[in-house]
């Protein structure tokens, strides 16, 4: 048998090729795993390795042992060769070596820099993937989470949202200091009525972050103000906009805050300032949503004004909230004429929006236009199969035409899509009411009552219409418990007072009425217009917060305006971002009457 020299033998199975004497004591254990990985190769196809290749591992061990045996620098000896050649010939006659499978590690191949990969390719060292697919898994966690919400089988629904939230936990495991995970699991938790657990994903991220994510501190924000504790929302929000002065949410969602605390001073503040701070990026929402506060404060030039500029932005041109709340403004103000072309621009921009689809609707089933109205309906229920307000407006509709059947599928079709939603229950139960169902209307209301969520005012709905149920029925004390509830459940529910009261005075009680009736007024609340309230100021700058520049750039726009025109003027309020054959349809007249300028 021919020995191979140390240093050849090390050349060849060293990974790195390093020095002879550096690499004697690693390549000795290498050949042993090397044998060991063809031994439990051929042990787990259950068939016994052959004779070569049992000879040839002995021989390996054999040169091993006598290599590290010549050139060990512990012996200070010199060993002949028939010593050398009587070793090799007693390790051949060992026996071949069992070894288990769970003990015994196969090597791997190592990568640039010693760093070894495990079975899946993936480097041992690394404590974590990279950043892409970070991206990656949040982008196809969303994508899962609106196929879930698209679905209408229950159990499939339960099912997609399990491996979102897995594959939302993995991310943050590996990615602690990043904040979408956080915001992305706290929405979902959110939308399952999970509050308690997304109150600490919150504290956890901004934990996590060290509080330098607006993200995340507008929404806690967010879900604080819709378990109701306003200050803990103040609070979050200050701190989203110290995080980020840019983050357009957090001053979107402030304002709003303050306007539903009736602080419409300081939600008009709030929203001019963030319109100045987000000067070189425009939000869309923030145009909308002080357009509607000016619109409400009866300021309704204000509020186009607002609506036109923010349809000028590039954002704006796009949001479909900010076409359908200038269509709703402009159906309160009675001007049809261009109604219809603001919603038909804001289906162009979002063709599944199903505010827009419903508002559209209810206004053509408003003006008559029955066919329309159930045309716009069907539409939107088809794009927004999971959507309970479409389908039961859809049905309101089919249960004035009598259309009873159809009525009752589509009102079963809206509480299996949302069984939470407790106008489906409350309008279904009054439908059954009238054609004298009692009992299916008090299994309705009752299920009503089950959906709402905590604290919801809006349940007092459904017990004031169970209770109108029982007083027709006779059950006058049932009917007393059940406005109690609405009471309860909201003091401001000028309907429940003043059914209460009808109730007491017919059965006699005149007295009982009149205080029913007065306490009514106490608990009733009128929105009044602030003192000198406006979004505009007389120079043209809104607030004393628009800076000058602000005021010439509309003129420019002023400029352009005419330019393009020709001189035409258009005195009709339409915009200019509408398409140019629904201006043709609107304004055929005042077109051709303009002279143009030459």
């Amino acid at each position: 048998m021919r020995l191979t020299p140390v240093g050849e033998r090390s050349q060849i199975c060293s990974t790195s090729g390093r020095g002879v004497a550096e690499n004697t004591i690693a390549w000795c254990s290498k050949s042993r795993r090397v044998a060991a990985a063809a031994n439990s190769s051929s042990h787990r196809g259950k068939q016994q390795p052959s004779q070569p290749t049992q000879q040839t591992a002995a021989a390996g061990r054999a040169s091993a042992h006598v290599a590290t045996a010549a050139y060990s620098p512990a012996l200070s000896f010199a060993t002949s060769t028939a010593e050398v050649e009587a070793e090799a010939q007693r390790v051949q006659q060992q026996p071949w070596p069992q070894y288990d499978d769970q003990q015994q590690e196969l090597p791997l191949p190592e990568a640039a820099g010693g760093r070894q990969r495990d079975a899946d390719g993936i480097l041992r060292q690394r404590q974590r993937p990279l950043k892409i697919n970070l991206d990656l898994a949040l982008y196809h966690a969303r994508q899962k989470r609106l196929a879930a919400n698209a679905c209408r089988n229950r159990h499939d629904r339960s099912r997609i949202m399990r491996g979102v939230e897995a594959a939302l936990r993995r991310c943050n495991a590996l990615f602690p200091e990043d904040g979408r995970p956080y915001v992305s699991l706290g929405k979902l938790f959110v939308q399952q009525r999970r509050y308690d657990e997304a109150l600490a994903i919150y504290e956890e991220g901004c934990t996590a972050t060290g509080g330098t994510n607006a993200h995340i501190w507008s929404a806690w924000a967010y879900l604080a103000a819709k378990l109701k504790n306003v200050s803990l929302a103040r609070k979050l929000y200050d701190a989203a906009i110290v995080a980020n002065p840019m983050h357009a949410a957090a001053w979107h969602g402030w304002g709003l805050l303050e306007k539903e605390q009736e602080n419409y001073l300081r939600a008009r503040d709030l929203w001019l300032k963030g319109i100045q701070a987000l000067r070189s990026r425009p939000n869309s929402y923030l145009y909308q949503s002080l357009a509607v506060l000016a619109a409400e404060m009866d300021c309704t030039d204000e509020a186009r004004k607002w609506f036109r500029e923010g349809t000028r932005t590039v954002m704006g041109k796009e949001s479909h909230a900010l076409w359908q709340a200038w269509a709703l403004m402009e159906q309160r103000q009675g001007d049809n004429s261009i109604v219809r072309a603001l919603y038909k621009r804001g289906l162009e921009v979002s063709p599944r929006s199903r505010y827009t689809f419903l508002s559209w609707a209810l206004w053509e089933k408003q003006e008559g236009n029955l066919e329309e109205a159930r045309r716009l309906l069907k539409e939107g229920a088809q794009r927004n199969p999971r959507d309970p307000a479409i389908l039961q407006a859809w049905a309101l509709l089919e249960a004035e035409q009598d259309n009873v059947e159809e009525a009752r599928r589509l009102f079963k079709r809206a509480s299996k899509a949302d069984p939470k939603h407790l106008y489906v229950w409350q309008a279904w139960g009054c439908m059954e009411y009238r054609h004298q169902q009692y009992d299916t209307a008090r299994d309705l209301f009752q299920q009503g009552i089950w959906a709402s969520p905590p604290r919801d005012p809006s349940v007092c709905l459904v017990f004031q219409a169970w209770a109108v149920l029982e007083r027709d029925a006779g059950n006058t004390q049932l009917a007393r418990e059940l406005l109690k509830c609405a009471i309860k459940a909201d003091p401001k529910s000028e309907p429940s007072w003043l059914v209460w009261a009808e109730m007491e005075e017919d059965l006699g009680f005149i007295q009982r009425g009149i205080e029913l009736r007065r306490y009514n007024m106490e608990e009733r609340t009128e929105v009044v217009k602030p003192a000198n309230f406006g979004t505009i100021g007389t120079s043209g700058k809104s607030a004393g917060i628009l800076t000058p520049v602000f005021e010439q750039i509309a003129r420019w726009f002023q400029r352009y305006e005419a330019a393009s025109s020709g001189g035409q003027g258009d005195s009709s309020g339409l915009p200019d971002l509408l398409p140019v054959e629904v201006r043709a349809e609107e304004l055929p007249r005042q077109s051709s009457r303009r002279p143009s300028r030459r």
